[in-house]
């Protein structure tokens, strides 16, 4: 494919007018005016003044447009221009120069030769208008000599014929790329956009081409920036001739990854019954990135295997017919990635019985810790196959003892689930899994490949204890013993508060979280109530201790100072007690009590804060009462009872 790429699109444009049609087109910054085919330069005509219909209906002067009045203007004129069209070649300086002869000699396009067709020549010829100080979203009218244009705004996003993959291939120089479209509205010239590992389109870069068979139009890129292994989107947009781009396609995948979990789930060669031949069958886990298979052959086991044939990645089976009789025909599979760069052998296999080969590396696919141990799930993607033993070592132990031997694969399948139940383990260490095949030659595989897995159970963790908890300059202390020190896999501890009377504790961190020292300050209390605390040991696996340390505090109420009642005065109306105010900031009022011996105080009125006393006259004649009397503070809190004092009524 690469072959065909040679060039970037030349960019040409054929526009005629007549008194009223489309000569303005948008552009991704403004808007084009062509000006005709008369060029500006003093030979038919001197200039153009264009106009522009303003927001009240009216034509304004917008500019008056000359062509470039000298060769070294006109050519710096048309490289400067050519910055609005980057994704199409320009002409070499020698082209321009003929450009410049024709129209200075005839002054019309007519003449001017191929290159004056594009955009750039002509806005340095000073017939076509780049108007930049339009507004987006706004439609704009355009008037000269007695031409007028239909409306035209931008931005403006053509519509092309629909893009699909065509085919890709990848070697040492990257990856080519060709697409296509079918029908009579192809895209001028187009960009491809490649998503990067943060999803975000970047624009690829490489060598493009693209050119026509009948109603069919080919893209072609080269991409250099990609590498095997790896799977990439990409995004294909269209451009006019004016530098328009159109929406992006629907995204293309290309997968390059490698292929190297897939494997020859079964391999087999068989005499046919019927005719002189050898049947070969076989199956591969996945043919999603396999492009083809190839069969290989020999007389020898360890040398002379040639090619004789090559299949499509979904078949799977051969018929070798080129055989002579009572002779052994070894042979090997080799898959092949679509890129043509990565290939996978199966193990030598032939005819009858004897399989002198090696198996083929079994796989383990999956370790996962459970309830009492480790589950391993594993394929033994070969033929013959006695059975497969265990290996196991600890941590980070490259000590590997066999814990299961000859274990039988499941029936009819090159599959396994293998428990690892033993009693001596525990939650607390990692274990790791290696496997090995047998087939019923006795001849054993290469060591698979390695899993590591811990077993979702709990280790004993050490409880905290010595939980001290009382208060103290305003806070509540907490401190315990740290068995850190004693179990280097106690990761920390986990606190939790109630006050006392409540059914449950709750956590005073976040549930998830785990506290790394063996004190805390606990500045959330109320005054008059008992807190309890536990505390708890968990491990680094997120294991806790079966028992919590645990300890309470309470906090005493602070009482307002009790009033003094200075005297009680029996009156023809009733008592009278008087009292002094105590010293309280937040003195809120009184209660007053009354009893008489043998009886419980009751409380007969509750003054305010600014009595200083109080006239009972509910006190019946002839009786003998005693009285006392509390204050209140703001928060409700009563103090204790005052010295009482008695009188008879």
């Amino acid at each position: 494919m690469k072959n065909c790429i040679i060039s970037i699109a030349v960019l040409l444009i054929s526009i005629s007018i007549s008194a009223q049609e489309e000569f303005a087109f948008a552009a991704p910054k403004g808007i084009f005016v062509y000006l005709g085919k008369n060029i500006p330069n003093g030979k038919k005509i001197s200039s153009i003044l264009l106009s522009r219909k303003d927001e009240k209906g009216n034509f304004k002067k917008l500019a008056e447009v000359k062509c470039a009045a000298t060769e070294q203007e006109f050519m710096s004129e048309a490289k400067d221009a050519a910055k609005y069209f980057p994704d199409f070649s320009f002409a070499p300086d020698s082209s321009l120069k003929s450009v410049w002869l024709r129209v200075s000699k005839y002054g019309t396009l007519d003449s001017a030769g191929y290159w004056a067709m594009h955009p750039a020549v002509r806005m340095a010829l000073g017939i076509l208008y780049y108007d930049l100080d339009a507004k987006e979203n706004t439609k704009y009218s355009y008037k000269f000599d007695n031409y007028t244009s239909t409306e035209v705004s931008y931005p403006f996003h053509p519509k092309y014929d629909d893009v699909s993959l065509s085919e890709y291939q990848y070697d040492k120089n990257g990856l080519y790329i060709r697409f296509k479209s079918v029908g009579k509205n192809p895209s001028k010239a187009f960009k491809l956009y490649k998503y990067n590992d943060d999803k975000k389109p970047e624009e690829v870069s490489g060598i493009r081409n693209q050119y026509k068979i009948k109603d069919t139009t080919f893209y072609i890129i080269n991409d250099t920036k990609v590498t095997a292994a790896k799977q990439y989107q990409y995004s294909w947009i269209g451009v006019d001739v004016y530098g328009n781009t159109s929406y992006g396609s629907l995204p293309f995948i290309i997968d390059l990854r490698d292929f190297s979990t897939v494997y020859f789930k079964r391999i087999k060669a068989k005499k046919a019954d019927a005719m002189l031949a050898i049947n070969l069958n076989w199956n591969i886990s996945d043919v999603t990135n396999v492009k083809s298979i190839h069969i290989f052959k020999s007389d020898n086991y360890d040398k002379g295997f040639k090619e004789i044939g090559v299949m499509e990645a979904t078949d799977t089976s051969f018929t070798d017919e080129s055989i002579i009789p009572d002779k052994i025909y070894y042979y090997y599979l080799q898959i092949a990635d679509k890129t043509n760069t990565l290939t996978k052998n199966s193990a030598k296999f032939f005819d009858f019985g004897f399989d002198k080969s090696t198996p083929i590396t079994p796989i383990l696919k999956n370790a996962v810790g459970i309830a009492n141990g480790i589950k391993l799930e594993l394929a033994v993607p070969d033929n013959f196959i006695a059975g497969y033993r265990v290996f196991r070592s600890e941590n980070g132990s490259d000590d590997y003892t066999v814990i299961a031997d000859m274990v039988k694969l499941n029936p009819d399948s090159n599959t396994a689930t293998y428990y690892d139940t033993g009693a001596t383990m525990n939650g607390r260490t990692f274990y790791n899994y290696k496997i090995q095949s047998e087939n019923t030659s006795h001849v054993v595989s290469e060591l698979s490949n390695k899993l590591q897995a811990r077993p979702e159970m709990s280790a004993k963790v050490i409880a905290s204890t010595n939980l001290s908890v009382y208060f103290q300059d305003s806070v509540i202390n907490l401190f315990w013993n740290d068995i850190r020190k004693d179990d280097e896999m106690v990761a920390g501890y986990r606190l939790y508060k109630r006050e006392k009377g409540a059914a449950k504790f709750t956590s005073i961190f976040s549930e998830d979280s785990v506290y790394e020292g063996n004190r805390f300050i606990d500045a959330i209390y109320s005054a008059g109530k008992t807190y309890e605390y536990a505390v708890e040991s968990v491990d680094l696996f997120g294991y806790a201790s079966d028992s919590r340390a645990s300890a309470q505090v309470s906090i005493d109420k602070y009482l307002p100072a009790a009033p003094a009642i200075s005297s009680a005065i029996n009156l023809p109306d009733g008592i009278l007690i008087e009292w002094s105010k105590p010293n309280i900031s937040n003195l809120k009022g009184y209660k007053l009590y009354r009893y008489q011996r043998g009886q419980n105080p009751v409380a007969i009125a509750q003054p305010n804060a600014d009595a200083e006393n109080y006239l009972d006259k509910t006190a019946k004649p002839g009786e003998l009462y005693f009285y006392t009397l509390t204050s209140l503070n703001s928060e409700g809190t009563e103090s204790t009872e005052s010295e009482e004092a008695g009188v008879r009524h």
